[in-house]
């Protein structure tokens, strides 16, 4: 069982993380971007019941902390790897 550090949801039991937005390093509050949505690892995808590969976040919510595949909001970078 894998919790999520931001919603505190096991990530194998939910559609993903009910935290919509993060604070970055700037000390600036961001939207987080969801799966599916422009920007997204998985930006164009229209299945409905598609999920995160890393988080298991149903498309449509938001992936979980930690997720590889998350997007930053700020330089649309991997979230994981960028310094934002």
């Amino acid at each position: 069982m894998a919790k999520c550090e931001y919603c505190n949801k096991d990530m194998l039991e939910c559609d993903g993380c009910d935290t919509n937005q993060l604070i970055l390093n700037d000390s600036n509050v961001y939207d987080r971007i969801a799966v599916g949505d422009k920007y997204d690892f998985y930006d164009g995808t229209e299945d409905e019941e598609f999920r995160c590969h890393d988080c298991n976040a149903l498309l449509g919510n938001y992936h979980h902390a930690g997720c590889d595949c998350e997007i930053c909001p700020k330089c649309h970078q991997q979230l994981i790897s960028c310094d934002c």
